[in-house]
């Protein structure tokens, strides 16, 4: 059973070709025409999301208010516009009663996770809602990727039969780009439409803190310059306050994107002439951008109480930053204005302005809007037709005339955009709408441009996050030089390299050259992993196979002699084979195709290969999962023994112990992951930094010198006993110890900037001083991959240990009592007795949590960091190269790679297992 897991394991990363390969015969829409016994016809149509009745503020009643109105006036709609022509054509419509004729919407349903689309999920599994939400950066993909249906096509009568004056109340003359492109086809297409009003881009601020501060609240003059010294008074981290909220993670350069357009740069740029796009954001205006960006963020001060701080923003409480923007603790944010509602916060606490001038006098906003398309692949005809009368509706003055009803009623009208109250019989609330608000708004679309919307733009806030974060990292090292000349120079360096790898991977920029000596290499690979793969399978079939014995015929099938033993194995086997190694060999066809999930796949040959061997970031993140699984094998796998010895050893209350290293056990996984993210809080306030911060120096080195010494005295018996080797790697793990301990003091005892004279001149005096900053633990690369294992060591050390104090019951007392005559130590009975009878044991555990360190080790990274600092390990840079660069033949070529890999370490455990014989424990 276990060697079976063990290859299920190793093939694991190739699950989601499976999945997609057997769903993929499934409808992949989610509507349907259901035909009742009361002589009803249902048309059933799922969206991303619905208004709901549980919503009761005055917004939410609005919004459900005319979707109830939309939802009831259907059957009249679909008897004058439709009926007929459904009636007239069955086989294109169907064979149902189109004379009762109702509508039931859906929302869509299905987890949420960092950097990946719900939508792409629910497309993939085959469950896709008939009505997607698109925004400017995913419109691409959606396009390109068949997701969409054209809605301009002349013979359903959608946008082609909507008059002037309908297109314009809903389309914002700067969005046509965005909206009307080339598809797959090269023929120009309407493909989405506006869910609602224009977005545009403003700076919201706290009233109560700046007046609390005596700072001048924001206006249409103010500059970068006037933020950052407003966001300097504003922040008082000791109270939990921060000047500005920005955040982390991979979309984090959404919040730069604003700081690069003002200083006149730009993300990407299309070129008429040869129809392609390109990523631009390493110019040196965005250089300039991300010097000030690193200002306001990450520049280092040391407050009233001593304690260092790092910029004056509320990155580093990013979970956590728009609860507390709602407390008013955060001085100002970035947000969206909504033409049709411009806002229902409280005037007399926030106020409003225009994002802050740039150095050149610009000033870079954003024009949004929340789309809604058709997927493409909607099997039945009325199911799309009504799914467009939604959309229609959604946005029409018909909608919005009963939106600005009930805002008004509710007490709310002053927020709802003047040239609606107007439109629709309010002009009495005009002048109670707060002051400037109208104006803010256009300022905001006159400076405003879209957001990202070229090839692969839904990459580009992920892409560009990787410069934000490497810099970030190297201001708080110390590492960016002080001079603004060589510092500009450095950070256009890592913009520069950024985008390079942005235009390869998001526009496709190889040269012929470059693609050859791919498809060679990947050519060579592929030979390379047929022959390991035929080889290792042979060598398994050996292993297994009865060797002949001299003298004695034998069979090496003996079909007649066992029939109805493999009788009894035909249904397992063909379960296996079924579901296991069928959908493996078909799945591995996606290896060499461009893969769609909707439309026809291309067959590209090696290229899929070729593109990750020479993939930078594809190699460092199996450098992350090798350093991820030494480092679970040292904290996860070690610690069971050992806490199984002391259990076993302890004379008095072991239950008692046992029942408390188990109880973290009882938890979920995702509840455990959870519960430790905010045990990282990284301010002083998080509750590991307020046990390390109250650490002297000395009891970390203390620590580490015992471990050295206890480890020393392991290699001192090994060596008595002529064990040369395994003495040295006691020493080793020792002096790894005690280097990993003083890590820990080092930000104590070491300053930025000090020679290592000076450190050691200063040494004793710092040798009972406490850390002067509290530890970044998730976005720290020195601590972040070492965190996502920790609670893994905390819930699993406890059900660990149960395995090895079955085994310690197991090794007879007589072997502990002639131990004791020969006068060994505990040292000795633990190296000679202990040891290498649970050696086979610990052999193939060690070979199971290696090969599980691999599978599973997106799940805890994806939950902690979203694969930032440093922490992609390559389970989870398959999963984002299939759901979110929806490059699935890549990810597959990547699956069979680390398969190749790892398929060592399963033979090594199958030869272990063979050569075991597993016997009870004698009383």
């Amino acid at each position: 059973m276990r060697m079976s897991n063990m290859k299920f394991r190793v093939f694991l990363p190739f699950g989601f070709s499976i999945i997609l390969l057997l769903l993929f015969q499934l409808q992949l829409s989610a509507g349907r025409i259901e035909d009742t016994e009361d002589g009803r016809t249902i048309i059933h149509v799922t969206a991303f999301a619905l208004p709901k009745s549980s919503n009761t503020t005055v917004a939410g009643r609005a919004d459900y208010a005319s979707y109830r109105h939309f939802i009831d006036a259907f059957p009249a709609l679909f008897a004058e516009k439709y009926r007929a022509k459904y009636v007239a054509n069955p086989k294109k419509y169907g064979v149902h009663n189109w004379n009762k004729v109702e509508l039931q919407m859906h929302p869509a349903t299905g987890i949420t996770l960092e950097g990946v689309e719900t939508d792409l999920l629910s497309i993939a599994g085959g469950m896709s809602p008939d009505i997607l939400f698109i925004n400017f950066r995913k419109s691409d993909n959606y396009i390109r990727n068949n997701f969409l249906y054209p809605l301009d096509k002349p013979e359903d009568g959608y946008f082609s039969e909507m008059s002037k004056e309908e297109i314009d109340f809903r389309v914002y003359p700067k969005i046509w780009p965005v909206i009307k492109r080339k598809g797959p086809d090269g023929q120009e297409h309407v493909w989405i439409m506006p869910a609602g009003g224009l977005l545009g881009k403003v700076l919201f601020y706290r009233k109560d803190l700046f007046d609390e501060n005596k700072i001048p609240y924001p206006d249409d003059k103010w500059t970068w310059n006037d933020q950052y010294e407003a966001a300097k008074k504003l922040t008082d981290p000791a109270r939990g306050i921060y000047g500005l909220l920005l955040g982390r993670g991979k979309r984090e350069s959404w919040f730069w994107c604003s700081y690069l357009w003002s200083a006149g740069g730009e993300i990407m740029e299309y070129n008429d002439k040869s129809d392609k796009w390109k990523c631009v954001f390493d110019s040196p205006e965005a250089a300039v951008a991300l010097d000030f960006y690193l200002k306001i963020s990450a520049e280092t001060w040391v407050d009233k109480g001593g304690i260092i701080r790092h910029g004056y923003s509320s990155k580093d409480a990013s979970g956590t930053s728009y609860v507390k923007w709602d407390r008013g603790e955060i001085g100002m944010r970035e947000g969206y204005i909504d033409e049709k509602l411009f806002s229902t916060i409280n005037p007399d606490l926030v106020g409003m302005a225009p994002l802050p001038l740039g150095p050149t006098g610009k000033r870079g906003g954003e024009v949004n809007s929340p789309m809604m398309g058709l997927f493409s692949d909607i099997k039945d005809v009325p199911v799309r037709d009504a799914a467009w009368e939604y959309m229609k509706f959604t946005n029409s003055t018909e909608a919005m005339k009963i939106k600005t009803k009930i805002m008004v009623e509710g007490g709310l009208g002053k927020f709802v955009n003047p040239k609606y109250l107007e439109m629709f019989g309010f002009p009495e609330i005009i002048k109670m709408a707060p002051k400037g608000w109208k104006e803010v708004f256009e300022i905001a679309m006159e400076s405003g441009r879209p957001e990202p919307y070229g090839k692969n733009s839904n990459f580009a806030y992920d892409m560009m996050s990787v410069p934000i974060q490497k810099s970030e990292e190297l201001d708080l090292a110390g590492k960016l030089p002080k001079d603004e000349a060589q510092r500009l120079q450095v950070l256009g360096g890592l913009l520069k390299a950024q985008v390079e790898r942005a235009n390869e991977v998001m526009i496709g920029e190889i040269s012929a050259a470059e693609r050859t000596k791919r498809r060679v290499c990947a050519a060579v690979l592929l030979v390379a992993i047929v022959l390991v793969f035929t080889l290792i399978f042979r060598r398994i079939i050996k292993l297994f196979s009865p060797s002949a014995q001299t003298g004695l015929d034998t069979k090496t099938w003996a079909f007649m002699r066992y029939k109805w033993a493999y009788l009894i194995l035909i249904p397992a086997v063909l379960t296996i084979l079924t579901w296991q190694y069928v959908p493996l060999v078909r799945g591995s066809a996606m290896a060499f195709m461009d893969y769609k999930i909707v439309g026809a796949s291309t067959w590209i040959g090696l290229d899929n290969f070729g593109n990750i061997l020479f993939d930078s970031y594809w190699w460092a993140s199996i450098w992350n999962s090798f350093r991820y699984s030494f480092l679970v094998i040292v904290l996860t796998f070690i610690p069971p023994i050992i806490l199984a010895i002391f259990l076993q050893e302890i004379p008095k209350g072991s239950l008692l112990f046992r029942i408390i290293f188990y109880l973290p056990a009882i938890n979920s996984g995702i509840v455990t992951l959870l519960l430790w993210k905010q045990f990282y809080e990284p301010s002083e306030k998080g509750m590991l930094n307020m046990v390390f911060l109250h650490i002297p120096a000395v009891a970390y080195i203390a620590v580490g010198l015992l471990l050295l010494v206890l480890m020393l005295a392991f290699a001192r018996r090994l060596v008595f006993n002529e064990m040369h080797f395994a003495a040295v790697c006691f020493a080793a793990v020792g002096v790894m110890l005690l280097s990993a301990c003083v890590s820990l003091a080092m930000p104590i005892i070491a300053h930025q900037g000090e020679s290592l004279f000076q450190i050691l001149m200063n040494l004793p005096g710092r040798m009972f001083d406490f850390m002067p900053d509290s530890r970044r633990w998730l976005s720290d690369p020195d601590t972040a991959l070492v965190s996502c294992i920790i609670p893994m060591l905390w819930a699993g050390m406890g059900p660990g240990c149960l395995i090895y104090l079955a085994a310690l019951k197991g090794i007879p007392d007589d072997y502990y009592e002639a131990a004791d005559i020969d006068g060994a130590n505990t040292m000795d009975k633990l190296l000679f007795i202990v040891f290498p009878m649970m050696k086979a044991l610990i052999v193939i555990n060690f070979i199971g949590v290696f090969i599980h360190s691999w599978y599973s080790s997106a799940d805890a990274v994806l939950a902690l960091t979203g694969g930032g600092a440093d922490t992609e390990v390559a389970g989870l840079h398959i999963w984002y190269k299939a759901f979110t660069y929806l490059n699935f033949g890549e990810a597959t070529a990547m699956a069979w790679l680390l398969g190749f890999m790892l398929i060592g370490f399963t033979v090594y455990q199958l030869q272990m297992l063979s050569k075991i014989e597993f016997r009870t424990a004698k009383k």
